[in-house]
């Protein structure tokens, strides 16, 4: 029971009872660096909703002797430019022992050459780019399976379930989509498969001849590494043209934009980080908290809450004073439950059991499919 119903329960009986003793320790503070206005303000503004959630689930939960938290916004505007500027402040303050941002890659980057010297704890909660845990600092952590990760778990899943022997990646010349097909056609080569790929442009792209091209391989699987925004319209020029196969897709193509597609694009397969939490036991009371105080749960919440679980569950765990010691605890390798799964961090950041989910799609919706390796978080 959360400190917050038990006293009001109670408060009707007796004003005495809902008295409460004085926070002895002092409260710590997490700074939310995201963009807070501007055209993706709304993805910050989830990003800030889970955060504050599962700071007031934790600080209802804490006794007067037990750590308190805060949260202290800074707005980047999702781009590099007020990301240095924001990340600096964000350094500069001294009350705060851990980061969760951004949301674009160069903001995250840019970010990152401040909270790196300065041994400022970052979690990334959106970012999948794989530079982000490609730099010299060890004080950087990711929570969604970045994009090398993706292909080459999404290529083992593939090679199990339909064992083709002409798989076919697309992929633009974009700034998604490149590491992705990269670690399906690594994967499947290291599972003597050899996959066949082609790159086009991301303006004007002509969709027919690029499939007419693909068709003359005859692949027998194709996988889409890209944004269903940008590549969409391939897999109707797909069906019209004569392929009958199966159809991947990265998480780019985990949007409505998806089902916008309409028959062509029945029974693909679709990868994501985002768990689908009705099979996650775990998660209930986190989830009927947040939609009590914060209303639907949305994907972006929902790793925004994961991430400031991750540091408080460090600091807790550990009883961490500083900075240092915030960003030994969350490396030590001890797991850690979240909203979204369960983590613990390799030596450059990411997850040491990096997981996907699977959904498909069917009579214009997108359902749960299946995780990509079983797990304790899911039962299924």
């Amino acid at each position: 029971m959360l400190r917050s119903d038990f006293l009001s329960g109670i408060g009707a009986t007796t004003v005495a009872a809902t008295t409460t003793f004085p926070q002895i320790t002092p409260s710590i503070s997490i700074a939310l660096v995201a963009p807070l206005s501007g055209p993706a303000r709304s993805l910050g503004q989830s990003l800030s909703r889970g955060v504050q959630a599962a700071i007031q689930y934790s600080n209802e939960l804490a006794g007067s002797l037990q750590r308190t938290y805060t949260m202290r916004a800074f707005d980047d505007q999702n781009n590099a430019a007020n990301a240095s500027l924001s990340s600096s402040f964000a350094t500069g303050d001294s009350s705060v022992i851990a980061v969760i941002g951004h949301i674009k890659a160069d903001a995250t980057l840019q970010g990152i050459a401040n909270y790196g010297p300065a041994q400022l704890p970052l979690i990334v909660p959106a970012c999948t780019d794989d530079r982000i845990t490609a730099t010299q600092y060890r004080n950087i952590f990711r929570l969604p399976t970045k994009d090398t990760f993706e292909g080459e778990i999404f290529a083992r899943t593939v090679a199990d379930q339909y064992k083709p022997k002409v798989p076919y990646v697309f992929v633009q010349d974009a700034e998604y989509g490149a590491d992705v097909a990269n670690g399906f056609i690594t994967q499947m080569s290291a599972l003597k498969t050899t996959a066949q790929y082609q790159q086009f442009p991301y303006n004007k792209p002509d969709f027919g001849a690029v499939v007419d091209k693909a068709l003359s391989a005859q692949p027998d699987y194709v996988f889409l590494a890209g944004v269903v925004g940008d590549m969409g319209p391939i897999v109707g020029v797909l069906r019209a043209k004569g392929y009958t196969g199966p159809i991947g897709a990265s998480q780019g193509f985990w949007d409505p934009g998806t089902l916008k597609l309409g028959a062509p694009a029945e029974g693909m397969m679709i990868s994501t980080s985002m768990p689908f939490l009705p099979l996650a036991p775990s998660t209930v009371r986190w989830v009927q908290d947040f939609q009590v105080h914060f209303g639907q749960l949305d994907p972006v919440a929902a790793f925004g809450y994961a991430a400031a679980q991750i540091i408080i569950a460090a600091v807790t765990r550990t009883n961490a004073g500083g900075r240092g010691a915030t960003t030994t605890a969350i490396a030590q390798g001890v797991p850690i439950d979240t909203m979204v799964g369960t983590y613990s961090f390799g030596a450059f950041g990411d997850a040491l059991q990096p997981q996907l989910y699977y959904y498909t799609v069917k009579d214009g919706k997108m359902p749960y499919l299946k995780q990509a390796h079983p797990s304790t978080f899911m039962v299924k």
